[in-house]
């Protein structure tokens, strides 16, 4: 594991596989961390692929700040670490929450995303509802 001090924070993260190889940005939801990717950043540093996986700002390992974080500063946070690691492009995964980000890349940095892998995400903001759903949840695993 890296890290980053980046907008106020510290991202960590890690970058495995050959600086050469395709790289691959991918992103967790709420309420995990890097190493959810680890089954998939494996297979894809063995079939040659740059594989780069980040705490969120306020998750696993990376800093926490005061206040809330909206989706255009998760993907500012991560196309400075791109800038960090010299990648100009990347194929851009996400999970859930990682995913609307990953659609906030594509949406405010297109240049940046070379290719979008989503999964189990959606498009329209969460309802009051949805956050009271994730907050148990996280609720439940804190304790």
């Amino acid at each position: 594991m890296t890290s980053l001090a980046l907008r106020g924070t510290t991202i960590r993260y890690d970058d495995s596989g050959p600086a050469d190889g395709l790289p691959v940005l991918l992103i967790h939801g709420h309420p995990f961390n890097r190493t959810l990717w680890a089954p998939q950043a494996t297979a894809l540093v063995a079939a040659g692929h740059r594989v780069v996986t980040p705490d969120l700002r306020g998750y696993g390992d990376s800093g926490v700040e005061e206040g809330s974080v909206h989706l255009d500063a998760f993907a500012d946070d991560l196309v400075g670490l791109l800038d960090h690691l010299g990648i100009d492009r990347a194929v851009v995964g996400g999970v859930s929450m990682g995913g609307q980000i990953a659609m906030e890349m594509q949406r405010s940095h297109a240049g940046r995303v070379r290719a979008l892998v989503l999964s189990d995400t959606s498009a329209p903001a969460e309802t009051d509802e949805g956050k009271a759903v994730r907050n148990r949840m996280a609720d439940r695993l804190l304790a």
